[in-house]
């Protein structure tokens, strides 16, 4: 038989799951662009940002939506570990995708 823990969860544990959910859907949402962007400009011989890049936003969203399913069913340090791999996906993606 499995034991559920039925004690509210800490309110720094729900805010850190959910900066790490939006962030998630804002690399879902980039992801979807680059994909529209890249068509637009396949269907107007315009260069695009490339099939690298919209595969590596694909990847990282995905990799990111995975990462926060499991922050959403886990508690304890699960969730702290699933939110950083999250927001360094994020800040990864930005960094080398769009600064760099």
């Amino acid at each position: 038989m499995t034991m559920v823990d039925s004690r509210p969860e800490p309110r720094l544990a729900r805010l850190w799951r959910g900066v790490s959910g939006a962030l998630a859907v804002g690399l879902v949402l980039l992801a979807l662009a680059l994909i529209g962007f890249q068509i637009y400009a396949g269907n107007n011989e315009l260069p695009g940002p490339g099939l690298d890049v919209v595969a590596g936003h694909i990847a990282t969203a995905v990799a990111a939506v995975v990462a926060q399913i499991v922050a959403d069913r886990r508690r304890g340090w699960t969730v702290a570990v699933c939110g950083l791999v999250v927001v360094l996906l994020a800040a990864s993606t930005l960094w080398f995708y769009w600064w760099a």
